[in-house]
């Protein structure tokens, strides 16, 4: 395969991709078909099974892809000298952004039957969260800030709850849900810390 071959293979899956993406977040992944993937992403339909094989495969490469993304927002740096307030705030505003909240939710309905297909994913992707929180927060420097008894494994299970809950409201009624307000009044409650006043530097939430 020529390398320009190559690359028209590439644009053409990320575009199947993107438009797989936005219409099962908009409609869901049972009332998507592959025509209007294709519709959405200028590619012609008969280059899908080349691609995913079929509608199945296509769904879990954009559980593929939504996993390495959300992976790769929770991986984001923190600012220099982040504490557990403040590093955990960053985590939550940025762990699921806009662009991934609608299609994580949707999905999410279609994984919790233990027998869809992207049962075993999603759970993964939970249990990523959860792990990387925990390594994070049993950190020396990070655990000695955490409220007495509080176990960094318990924490970071409440944490993706807080997260996934505060993201799911939003999707339902985003004028009436503040994300980062709420995620920021979470942090404030869990550390009881009156005087602590958010990193004006942490990125909006959902951005």
């Amino acid at each position: 395969m020529t390398g320009l071959r190559k690359e028209r293979t590439r644009q053409s899956r990320e575009l199947l991709l993107r438009a797989a993406a936005e219409l099962f977040a908009e409609k869901g992944y049972h009332s998507t078909s592959l025509v209007d993937v294709a519709d959405r992403s200028g590619v012609s339909r008969g280059s899908i099974p080349s691609h995913f094989g079929d509608k199945l495969g296509l769904l879990r490469a954009v559980v593929e892809q939504l996993h390495s993304d959300i992976a790769e927002s929770m991986t984001t740096p923190l600012a220099p000298g982040a504490g557990g307030a403040r590093g955990i705030s960053h985590l939550g505003r940025t762990s699921i952004r806009r662009h991934t909240t609608k299609l994580f939710l949707a999905l999410l309905h279609e994984a919790s039957d233990p027998d869809s297909p992207i049962h075993t994913s999603f759970a993964q992707i939970h249990a990523d969260m959860r792990d990387y929180l925990h390594a994070w927060l049993a950190r020396p420097e990070i655990s000695t800030e955490l409220p007495p008894g509080v176990a960094p494994g318990d924490l970071a299970c409440a944490i993706v709850g807080a997260i996934i809950g505060i993201n799911q409201q939003w999707s339902l009624n985003p004028k009436a849900v503040n994300v980062a307000a709420a995620y920021d009044a979470f942090v404030r409650t869990l550390f009881n810390s009156l005087d602590w006043a958010g990193s004006d530097e942490a990125e909006p939430a959902n951005a």
